[in-house]
C-alpha cells in the first residue's frame, strides 16, 4: 500500500490512503465564506513577508505573486467578485478542490490554488515531483501561517504517480484543476469526480505577439528600452515555457520600412538579457542555433539574428501555416503582415495569449469582437503575458470554484 505524504510546518505527515481519504472528508466540512476577512488577511500576510525579503532574495515570478496578494489587490478582487454575482444570489464554496500543477512553471499553481482558497474551499494540491528551493521556501511560509491560524483544510501532498491515489482523491473532490499538456488532460478526462463535480482543464497552449511597425519606428532610445524590458519579462521568465509566453511575433508593417526597427528592438532585448544574466545552458544555446540554421535551410527563414546566444530570432517568410515551434530560452520567429486583420486567419483554438504593442485597447477590442471561434482568450500589452488574472483560459476561476444559492 502506497502512503501519501502531507507537507506540514516543520515536517511531513505520512498517512495510508484510507486515513487520508478520511482527512479529505473532514477538510470538506471546514469551508469558509468566499473572500472571508480571515483568508484575505492570511494571504496578504504571506505576500507582505515575501515583499519584505526584497527582489534580491526572490525571483521575479515570486515577487509578482507577492504583489498580486497585496491586501489592497485582494480586497479589489473580492469586491469585483461580489459585483459579478447575479442579483438575489449568494456565493458559497464548491467544496473540495483537487489541483494537479504543471512541472515546468512552478508558481502557476499558486494562483489557481489561491483563488480556490479565497473562494472558501478546502484544497488538496499534488506538488510537482521536483520542487525548487524557492518554491519550497514559499510553501513553508504558507504552512506556517496555516499552523498559526489553525487551518487544516489546505493540503499539499506528494505520492507516486503509479498509485491509484489520484483516482481516490478525485472521487472525493467537487472540482479538479489540471495543469499540463493535452496528454495529462486526457489521462484525467475519464477519472470520475464526486457526483456533480466539475473539471477545469489547462492543456497545451501557444501564444503570440503583435507589434505595430510604425509604432516601433517612432520609438526613441528610452521608449525602446522600456519596451525591451517588458518583452524580456514575457520571454525569459520561466524560460519561455509558460503557456502565455510568446514564440512568434507578427509585425504589422513591411520589411523595407520596419525591418531595422525590429532589429533595434531585438538588440535592446538582448542587452536587457545580458544585464539580467539570462544566459541559457550551453545545450539550449546550441539547440537554438541548430533550429535557426534548420529554419533557414528549409527556406522558412530569410534572415537570422543572434544576440550573444541570449536571443535567437528568425525572420520567417513562408506561409503562416508552418509548424509552431516551442524552442524556448529566448528563441523567436517573426514575420511581417500588412495589418492586424491579417492575423485573423492564423489564429487557432489552442492559441491563448496575444501580447500587443503600438495598437490601442479599442483597436484590440474591435479585433477581438470580430472573432467568434474558440481560442485566443487573452489579449494584453507586451510585458503582461505572465500576469495571472482571475480570468484565465476563458475561465472566471472564482466563479468556477463557487456555487450560487438563489434567494427569491
Amino acid at each position: 500500500m502506497t502512503n501519501i505524504t502531507i507537507n506540514q510546518a516543520g515536517g511531513v505527515l505520512s498517512l495510508d490512503p484510507d486515513a487520508f481519504v478520511a482527512r479529505l472528508s473532514s477538510a470538506r466540512s471546514r469551508l469558509s465564506e468566499p473572500f472571508s476577512e480571515a483568508r484575505l488577511a492570511l494571504a496578504a500576510e504571506v505576500g507582505s513577508t515575501i515583499l519584505r525579503r526584497g527582489a534580491q532574495q526572490s525571483s521575479s515570478a515570486v515577487v509578482h505573486f507577492a504583489y498580486w496578494t497585496r491586501s489592497a489587490a485582494l480586497k479589489r478582487l473580492a469586491a469585483e467578485f461580489r459585483e459579478r454575482l447575479p442579483s438575489g444570489c449568494l456565493a458559497r464554496p464548491i467544496g473540495l478542490v483537487f489541483h494537479l500543477p504543471p512541472q515546468n512553471v512552478e508558481t502557476v499553481f499558486l494562483y489557481s490554488w489561491m483563488l480556490s482558497y479565497l473562494a472558501g474551499n478546502a484544497n488538496v494540491v499534488r506538488l510537482p515531483t521536483a520542487l525548487g528551493e524557492e518554491m519550497r521556501s514559499l510553501l513553508d511560509l504558507f504552512l506556517a501561517a496555516f499552523e498559526r491560524a489553525g487551518e487544516t483544510s489546505q493540503m499539499f501532498v506528494n505520492y507516486p504517480s503509479a498509485s491509484d491515489l489520484s483516482i481516490r482523491i478525485s472521487a472525493e473532490s467537487d472540482a479538479r484543476i489540471v495543469w499540463g499538456g493535452d496528454a495529462k488532460v486526457r489521462a484525467f478526462a475519464d477519472v470520475p469526480l464526486r457526483l456533480g463535480g466539475k473539471s477545469v482543464w489547462f492543456g497545451d497552449r501557444f501564444s503570440l505577439s503583435a507589434l505595430n511597425g510604425p509604432g516601433l519606428l517612432a520609438l526613441d532610445d528610452k521608449a525602446r528600452r522600456s519596451l525591451a524590458e517588458a518583452f524580456y519579462n514575457d520571454v525569459y521568465v520561466f524560460d519561455q515555457m509558460a503557456c502565455s509566453s510568446p514564440h512568434v511575433v507578427y509585425v504589422a508593417g513591411d520589411r523595407d520600412s520596419h525591418g531595422a526597427a525590429v532589429r533595434a528592438l531585438l538588440d535592446s532585448v538582448a542587452e536587457v538579457a545580458r544585464e539580467k544574466q539570462a544566459a541559457p545552458a550551453t545545450g539550449h544555446a546550441i539547440r537554438k542555433m541548430v533550429e535557426a540554421f534548420a529554419s533557414a535551410g528549409r527556406g522558412d527563414a530569410d534572415s537570422l539574428y543572434w544576440g550573444d546566444n541570449l536571443l535567437t530570432a528568425a525572420e520567417v517568410v513562408t506561409s503562416a501555416e508552418h509548424a509552431e515551434r516551442r524552442i524556448g530560452g529566448g528563441y523567436l520567429e517573426y514575420r511581417f503582415i500588412p495589418d492586424l486583420e491579417a492575423l485573423e486567419p492564423v489564429l487557432r483554438e489552442h492559441h491563448q495569449t496575444l501580447t500587443y504593442f503600438g495598437f490601442t485597447r479599442d483597436q484590440m477590442l474591435a479585433f477581438a469582437a470580430k472573432r467568434a471561434d474558440p481560442g485566443l482568450t487573452r489579449i494584453v500589452p507586451v510585458g503582461q503575458a505572465l500576469d495571472f488574472d482571475f480570468v484565465w483560459d476563458g475561465y472566471d476561476l472564482p466563479r468556477e470554484l463557487t456555487r450560487l444559492v438563489r434567494v427569491i
